[in-house]
């Protein structure tokens, strides 16, 4: 046997030590139940237009009669339009939609808290507090 083929089989052996825990790292667990975000556990509800009187601050998805989807939080409520706060990818314009070119208006309702997923309101039975 030469030098030089000792010497490429020793670094080759070598080489193949030093990279051994490299291969055998760790690998990312399959995607079964991971956490979903919360954007995606957020859920939308229809609602009419005159229930956003009430609504000011709260998040909407917009259809309109030109075929787009504007999605903000909704600022200002008249009878004939209303103005929403467009998020940031969609430049963080206020954005005035006239009535007449609504199609459908979203209202998104937050997820429930993730401490509690099961849990049900503590406030069930009759408001108000009760007489002795």
């Amino acid at each position: 046997m030469s030098g030089s083929s000792l010497f490429l089989k020793i670094m080759l052996a070598l080489a193949g030590v030093l990279l051994l825990p490299c291969a055998q790292a760790a690998r990312p667990a399959p995607g079964g139940k991971a956490v979903k975000s919360v954007e995606a556990q957020a859920s939308l509800r229809e609602v009419g237009y005159e229930s956003l009187e009430s609504r000011i601050g709260s998040v909407l998805v917009i259809h309109t009669s030109n075929d787009t989807t504007r999605r903000g939080t909704l600022l200002r409520y008249t009878k004939v339009s209303l103005t929403m706060q467009l998020g940031p990818e969609s430049g963080s314009i206020e954005l005035a939609v006239p009535r007449n070119t609504i199609r459908k208006i979203m209202l998104e309702i937050g997820p429930a808290d993730p401490l509690y997923p099961q849990q049900e309101p503590q406030n069930k039975g009759k408001p108000g507090a009760k007489t002795n």
